[in-house]
């Protein structure tokens, strides 16, 4: 996500963890790491005990680090970077967006020959089939898929799947609708995790549940196999569509398909 922020632009991303931040700079797709670096804020109003621990004065919060530290981190912005930035001022006016969807990672190639996948010899498999039928029956297969996990329910990946189907080029350029499709997918898998994590001490309190999470996780599943389909050979798109599939009767399909 960064690399593509700070394509033509510098980014600077500032991570607060308790009293620590952060800072990573990025500039026009490159991560500059001699400009990143970590700022240490311990609290000014820490005592040191006999045994080496650290207390703290009663009634102090040590979360916000030190202020002095702060002050420093956010001059170095303005004479290192040319950013000014005002936390107090930021916090003030609202945010007219603050949706950034996350960017898919990059699709290795597999490394190693296909074998076995959930006790099918694929290798021997993907040996004798030609490849157009075989092509044909991952289309097939990959259909099936996204029925069982509802992504076909979204025009964007229902259009794709009807153009693989005709053998007709899938556009998947970055920001494409497909790109975006499967991105905003992604999301909301991050969404969901989170809403549990922040309820995991109050399960009744979240508004969803781990059957949710565990859908999200299907449909996200299926939309990456759609993508290594489009991305990969088909011998790793095969494996990667298979070991997905969610119905008892994808072996019987799966010969159904490849009868075609």
């Amino acid at each position: 996500m960064l690399e593509r922020l700070s394509r033509g632009t510098r980014v600077v991303r500032l991570v607060k963890q308790g009293p620590e931040v952060r800072v990573t700079v990025v500039e026009d797709g490159t991560q500059r790491p001699e400009a990143s670096h970590r700022v240490e804020s311990p609290r000014e109003d820490y005592v040191t005990g006999s045994d080496g621990q650290q207390w703290q004065r009663i009634g102090v919060d040590p979360w916000p680090g030190s202020t002095a530290a702060y002050t420093r981190l956010l001059a170095g912005l303005t004479a290192e970077h040319g950013i000014a930035f005002d936390p107090e001022a930021d916090a003030a006016a609202p945010l007219a967006s603050a949706l950034l969807l996350p960017v898919l990672d990059r699709v290795p190639e597999a490394r190693h020959p296909v074998t076995v996948v959930r006790d099918v010899d694929l290798g021997v498999l993907i040996e004798r089939t030609p490849p157009q039928r075989l092509r044909s029956a991952a289309v097939a297969q990959l259909a099936r898929l996204a029925s069982e996990t509802g992504i076909d329910g979204y025009p964007e990946i229902a259009r794709a799947l009807d153009q693989a189907s005709l053998g007709e080029p899938v556009d998947l350029t970055a920001d494409g609708a497909l790109d975006l499709r499967m991105r905003t997918i992604r999301a909301e898998v991050r969404a969901v995790r989170g809403l549990l994590d922040a309820a995991r001490h109050q399960p009744d309190s979240a508004p969803v549940t781990a059957a949710d999470l565990a859908a999200w996780h299907g449909r996200d599943a299926a939309t990456e196999a759609l993508r290594r389909f489009l991305l990969l050979s088909l011998p790793a798109a095969v494996e990667t569509i298979l070991s997905q599939r969610v119905s008892v009767q994808w072996r019987d399909e799966l010969a159904v398909d490849l009868a075609e």
